[in-house]
């Protein structure tokens, strides 16, 4: 059947969606004030905890959905992934250097979303930011770290009232940081 619906295209607004939402997701951690001193760092670590901070509060929205969110987050993981082997070759890394340095940025991101959904409920987002595992080194602002937390509450927020459309469709708003 995977065969079967790729060609005959019944994955295309899967896919596009999943593109929408992570182009979006991407241009909001690519924002400036997450970065800079007492912030995350401008760095390959920093930049990455803060795009699987927001793919972590999608991630969860699309789980209250059912069969059609788990397609949707499994294709917004799936563009994410391919976002990174599409870098990693702009680099001038072949396909066998590829499969070697994917596999550990992917469980790195699975063990990050972990930590970022069991804080989630708890607001608990303050102590995983800052933890030196995250690639702060612990130096993250008291102050950062308490927008950072009140940030990621109302994004929450804000996307448990959506509908699936919505949210496929990107048409959320981030909260102020």
């Amino acid at each position: 059947m995977g065969f079967m619906t790729r060609l005959f295209g019944r994955n295309d607004t899967v896919k596009r969606d999943a593109s929408l939402i992570y182009t979006k997701l991407m241009q909001q951690s690519r924002n400036p004030h997450f970065y800079g001193k007492g912030r995350f760092p401008d760095s390959y670590d920093g930049r990455i905890d803060v795009l699987t901070l927001h793919m972590t509060v999608v991630l969860e929205a699309l789980r209250s959905f059912d069969e059609q969110g788990q397609r949707l987050s499994q294709a917004l993981f799936d563009q994410m992934k391919d976002d990174f082997e599409i870098a990693l070759r702009e680099e001038g890394i072949s396909d066998t250097g590829v499969a070697k340095r994917i596999k550990p940025m992917i469980r790195l991101f699975y063990t990050r979303v972990k930590d970022y959904t069991e804080a989630l409920p708890n607001e608990g987002i303050r102590s995983v930011a800052a933890s030196p595992y995250h690639g702060t080194d612990g130096e993250l602002a008291n102050e950062f770290l308490n927008q950072l937390q009140t940030y990621s509450v109302s994004f929450r927020q804000s996307l448990s009232e959506k509908s699936l459309g919505e949210i496929a469709s990107a048409r959320f708003v981030f909260p102020p940081l």
